[in-house]
């Protein structure tokens, strides 16, 4: 989870300017900024961690709090000195970073917190995501030194949407059972696997193919090979969401998500290669 906000961060802060070669040269405030993300996204992993015990043991999730290797209380602490450390550093980056970071430090509490808990439905879970994955981008153009393009802005508006629309659904297909009698609605639970499938899988294709028009439709050629990463992720992502069972294994119940997973690191990955203007 922290590596792909990571990437995510640092795309929007060189990935419009700068070749692979040249990245080299990275201002002090965008290692800064990183290192904010990194503490903020950590926050949100372990809290959620903590809140999240009891489901993931109910899925035979192997996160290290549900299995033991990580102690509640350790990591309680731990998630509150690292909101703190995010505050801290992206107040020294600036009134706007210290803004971002602390609205990325609200989602993760409200995404998780018992009282608010928007984890527990899909339109609640596809919001927070959305937003957090809108905020890494703002938080890595505020850091580093990429002009804001609109080619720029289609890739992070359609990996927003990635993460909205397909990651934050796919990911229940292993976990409904869990999901389910601990309280939680989402969209697996309500609707059954086979019309979340579908919906994922069209939302999968539509994304993959608009990005892909924009940049032939506006000569966007840095986007090329992004699109065409997550226009076959979503091609692969969709024929395993549609040909599972019910009596599938939770790791094949899993496979489109970890499709999804593999998919936007590539697309991130393939952008440090050639700019995106």
């Amino acid at each position: 989870m922290q590596v792909i906000f990571l990437l995510r961060f640092l795309v929007a802060g060189t990935a419009g300017t700068t070749s692979y070669v040249s990245h080299l040269a990275i201002r002090p405030s965008l290692v800064l900024g990183a290192a904010v993300w990194f503490c903020s996204v950590s926050f949100t992993y372990l809290y959620n961690g903590v809140t999240d015990i009891h489901e993931d043991r109910a899925n035979g999730s192997v996160r290290p709090i549900a299995r033991g290797a990580l102690p509640v209380r350790f990591a309680r602490t731990t998630a509150r000195v690292l909101a703190a450390l995010a505050l801290t550093g992206g107040a020294v980056l600036g009134p706007l970073m210290f803004l971002v970071t602390a609205g990325m430090l609200l989602l993760g509490y409200a995404y998780s917190a018992p009282r608010l808990a928007l984890k527990s439905r899909t339109p609640g879970t596809i919001a927070v995501v959305v937003a957090s994955g809108a905020l890494a981008y703002a938080a890595g153009a505020l850091s580093g030194t990429a002009p804001l393009s609109p080619a720029l802005l289609a890739f992070s508006a359609a990996m927003c949407l990635w993460m909205g629309m397909v990651g934050a659904v796919a990911k229940d297909f292993s976990d409904a059972e869990g999901d389910a009698k601990h309280g939680r609605r989402n969209w697996t639970v309500v609707w059954g696997r086979a019309v979340t499938a579908l919906i994922v899988s069209l939302s999968a294709v539509g994304i993959g193919a608009a990005l892909l028009v924009c940049a032939v439709a506006t000569a966007a050629y840095g986007l090329l090979a992004p699109a065409g990463v997550v226009l076959c992720g979503a091609l692969a992502l969709s024929a395993a969401a549609l040909t599972a069972r019910r009596d599938d294994s939770r790791a094949r119940r899993r496979l489109p998500y970890r499709i999804f997973m593999v998919t936007q690191y590539a697309a991130h990955l393939v952008t440090f290669a050639q700019p995106i203007t």
